[in-house]
């Protein structure tokens, strides 16, 4: 079992739900072993959580050259790869081509590997809400248009090479781990210390999802019989909510709303109004839906972005903010 982008966001925390909680393939039998990809001189940091003596173990290659991820995938030979990896010059146009998903189905295909799960993204699609796998896909990003050339490449490659594959659409996500610049830990380190938060309008639709969740949405799909492979499958509560909600929320955690400055903060050029997902297949054929509310996922998340801050970011009320 080998997972690409394993320091990512998404990646480390599949490799984190995988390793501590332990999931079966399609056939009933057990992943003993959890292989972590990681990019060459990547940090392992969002791993820090597992030990030497959880079944797990690194491998470092840059997916984006053929021969090192060959000589990786040759030694591990894993019958199932989640992917996640994603060259970060992809954010900006860079023109990095989709080699590495070429090169994992090849490989499977010749060593036995048989299920590739997939990292999609909700962002190639048009606005709207209750959106299902046969919505507009309208990309207006470098990224967004990258994820949707992986989209239409998967079941081309999937034929070709005999290789079943899953494809999760990940609508919004955030949680542990997340970048500190993102909104979640923003708005935890500045309001913890009193100090305002610039961010934009807030009126935007989205389909917030806890990262641990999504995590698990992974686990589900390589668990799910061969008959739900092959396909597409929206991965999202299907709960709309505004992103002023969500602030509002992180507030109730860790400081004053009134600091929140709605409008002041600059606002993406290609923001979507709304991205909801309508999540009836992952439901019906994988078997997954978030577990825990919303505002439980959303305190959970900013009260462990406050322990993890420095007891000098926000004084006296240190222990006032984590109760």
């Amino acid at each position: 079992m080998l997972v690409t982008g394993a320091g990512g966001f998404v990646g480390s925390a599949v490799v984190r739900r995988l390793v501590r909680a332990g999931t079966e393939l399609w056939d009933g039998s057990a992943v003993e072993r959890v292989v972590a990809l990681l990019r060459p001189g990547g940090s392992s940091a969002r791993l820090e959580v597992l030990t030497a003596d959880d079944p797990w173990t690194v491998e470092r290659a840059d997916v984006y050259d053929a021969g090192e991820l060959v000589s990786v995938l040759r030694r591990v030979r894993p019958r199932a790869v989640v992917n996640t990896a994603l060259d970060a010059s992809v954010y900006s146009g860079g023109a990095v081509g989709h080699a590495p998903l070429e090169t994992l189905f090849a490989e499977l295909a010749e060593r036995g590997g048989e299920r590739i799960v997939h990292a999609g993204s909700a962002w190639v699609l048009a606005p709207g809400v209750a959106l299902d796998e046969s919505a507009t896909v309208e990309p207006r990003s470098p990224y967004a248009r990258h994820k949707a050339e992986e989209d239409e490449l998967l079941p081309s490659l999937g034929e070709r090479t005999g290789v079943g594959w899953i494809d999760l659409r990940l609508f919004n996500i955030f949680g542990r781990y997340e970048k500190p610049s993102r909104l979640l830990p923003y708005l935890v380190s500045r309001l913890s210390r009193g100090e305002p938060a610039e961010v934009s309008h807030g009126d935007q639709v989205r389909d917030f999802n806890d990262v641990d969740e999504i995590a698990e949405a992974f686990a589900l799909a390589l668990r799910a019989p061969e008959s739900a492979c092959d396909a597409l499958y929206h991965v999202g509560s299907g709960r709309a909510t505004t992103v002023r909600e969500l602030a509002l929320a992180v507030a109730g955690v860790a400081g004053d709303q009134e600091l929140i400055r709605f409008g002041a903060g600059r606002t993406p050029d290609q923001d979507l109004p709304s991205l909801v997902a309508e999540p009836t297949r992952a439901r019906r054929v994988l078997g997954w839906q978030p577990e825990s509310s919303l505002e439980e996922r959303v305190r959970a998340a900013a009260e462990w972005w406050l322990a993890r801050l420095p007891p000098t970011a926000y004084g006296h009320r240190h222990e006032e903010l984590l109760r």
